[in-house]
């Protein structure tokens, strides 16, 4: 069993690497950076009597909406891991709103600035917190 996942996780690096110089050619071109951006694939791999994998087709934008039980639980596993990958990091709003009113308190003539766009407004996104990583629930 851990042959067949080796050379499966071989198929898919190998997969990867010969896409590699499109990707960062358009990357370059558009000007990004390789933390601005991220994509699922989706491998499509079909075992033989052998269990050696065979790659059928990699999908760009892979269907994520479940058709099963497991099929949600594999999904929602997948996505979890894809955002704490990423970098992206669940939003509390309700600690969000206690962060920017301590804030408000400590900063003596802090005071809304709708409309001007400046100021203390923008002081405070700096010192604003997330809640941490997305967990499966």
């Amino acid at each position: 069993m851990d042959l067949m996942w080796s050379r499966t996780y071989d198929v898919i690096l190998k997969t990867l690497s010969c896409g590699d110089s499109y990707v960062l050619q358009a990357m370059k071109k558009n000007g990004m950076h390789r933390s601005n951006c991220f994509e699922v694939f989706g491998f499509d791999i079909l075992l033989d009597s052998d269990l050696k994998p065979w790659l059928i087709e990699v999908n760009l934008s892979p269907s994520l909406s479940p058709d099963s039980p497991l099929d949600m639980t594999i999904k929602t596993n997948l996505l979890t891991d894809t955002y704490n990958l990423a970098g992206i990091r669940r939003f509390d709003r309700r600690k969000e709103s206690l962060n920017k009113l301590k804030y408000r308190a400590k900063v003596p003539g802090f005071h809304s600035n709708i409309g001007t766009g400046a100021g203390k407004a923008k002081q405070y996104l700096n010192h604003s917190s997330l809640a941490g990583s997305i967990v499966n629930q």
